[in-house]
């Protein structure tokens, strides 16, 4: 058995070795605030962490409706997943200018080899989805896209959206929508190419692969919409155009007042999270029995927030990109749930689908398909090394 004094030795020399990577890696901490240092969970990749401020303004929408209880956090929902719901009109007070400075918990990671790191010039844009956080990227040994990425020679942008977890967490029904979540993925676009501020931590890229999932997805796909120039390329996950059990998905949800858990206390009761519990998130999230119980088990135990603004918007962010033209790939777990009811093939190809009605405009540029064994999270399933490897393989097939 290793003694503590030898531990403690070992821990302060691995500090040491961070410490002296990272001097080499990023020249500087400019545009964190309160960073650190750490390595990937696989140790590939090196990185820098802290918040950083994104100034951002956006159409939001009016909604009128007071900050619910759970009685009438329950009943909304209800009224959300009704297929004859007037809530959407009903709470509409038109259009809302929102703007301000949001401070978000960010990760920047490179290639922990020097001589990897010097060549990188394109960096991969990791958008979650909701209840979900920025570990999504990098949960655990052997479930890390920032491990395969920097193994790869790329490097990786995370963050909490806002509103999730070490992100600011602001009024979660007339700030917190969708339409503010995609101005913000867009000024992020221009920093990490230095168009809007000198760079993160040093360093700027010339070119910028979008990688959302779920909600993440849809915002990253409504950012190629209106801002087409902004991605050299996305590849999106838990994504199609097929609604017909999201209802089913939400509702094993339970959606609580956050704040009725003590890890949110604090927050106002438009942030709403799980209340079912480990069962409702492998209902909605994996597919038996592709995975490991203890990734279940830290899913559901990390699992985070999502806002009553944005459940009452995402549909008004979505539309086609039609002058979006550079590659795009779209793959989902053949097993999702969430949006495809279990079955990516039925009653046509989803992924096709969702292609082909997204991206009208990017003819042979455009790929689809999906990874079998695997739910809506599917980066979180036991085959998610190979569903790593075919996205960067098909980043490293067009040249970026």
């Amino acid at each position: 058995m290793l003694s503590a004094s030898l531990l403690l030795t070992r821990a302060a020399a691995f500090a040491i070795a961070v410490t002296s990577c990272t001097a080499a890696v990023f020249s500087s901490t400019d545009g964190f605030t309160s960073s650190s240092y750490s390595s990937s969970y696989g140790g590939n990749a090196i990185c820098i962490s802290g918040k950083t401020y994104i100034n951002a303004s956006a159409t939001n929408t009016k909604i009128n409706y007071s900050i619910p209880d759970q009685l009438n956090a329950t009943q909304t929902i209800q009224e959300l997943l009704s297929p004859y719901t007037n809530i959407y009109t009903a709470t509409n007070g038109g259009p809302a200018n929102v703007s301000g400075s949001y401070a978000l918990a960010a990760r920047l990671c490179f290639p922990a080899d020097e001589t990897a790191a010097a060549k990188v010039n394109t960096v991969h844009l990791l958008t979650h989805g909701a209840t979900l956080d920025s570990t999504y990227w990098d949960f655990a040994k052997g479930y890390s896209y920032i491990d395969a990425a920097a193994a790869a020679g790329y490097a990786t942008f995370s963050y909490d959206r806002l509103g999730v977890g070490s992100s600011v967490h602001p009024d979660p029904i007339q700030v917190v929508q969708g339409a503010l979540q995609v101005e913000i993925l867009h000024q992020l676009v221009l920093r990490l190419r230095g168009l809007a501020s000198s760079g993160l931590g040093g360093k700027t890229f010339s070119k910028v692969v979008g990688i959302g999932h779920s909600a993440g997805a849809t915002f990253t796909q409504a950012v190629t919409a209106r801002y087409p120039a902004d991605f050299d390329a996305v590849a999106l996950s838990g994504i199609t155009t097929s609604t017909g059990t999201v209802a089913a998905a939400e509702a094993a949800f339970a959606l609580v007042v956050a704040n009725s858990q003590s890890r949110f206390r604090g927050i106002a009761n438009g942030y709403f999270t799980f209340g079912s519990g480990q069962p409702g998130i492998q209902f909605a999230y994996f597919k038996y029995p592709y995975f490991d119980a203890s990734i279940l088990a830290k899913q559901t135990s990390t699992i985070q927030t999502n806002t009553l603004g944005e459940l009452l918007t995402f549909g008004s962010i979505v539309a086609p990109a039609a002058a979006y033209t550079n590659p795009v790939y779209i793959l989902n777990g053949a097993n999702d749930y969430v949006f495809c009811g279990g079955n990516c093939s039925q009653p046509v190809d989803q992924n096709a689908a969702a292609l082909a009605f997204f991206y009208p405009a990017v003819g042979a540029k455009g790929k689809s398909g999906q990874e079998p064994n695997a739910g809506h999270n599917l980066f979180l399933h036991t085959g998610a090394t190979g569903f790593y490897a075919n996205v960067i393989n098909w980043v490293n097939e067009n040249e970026l």
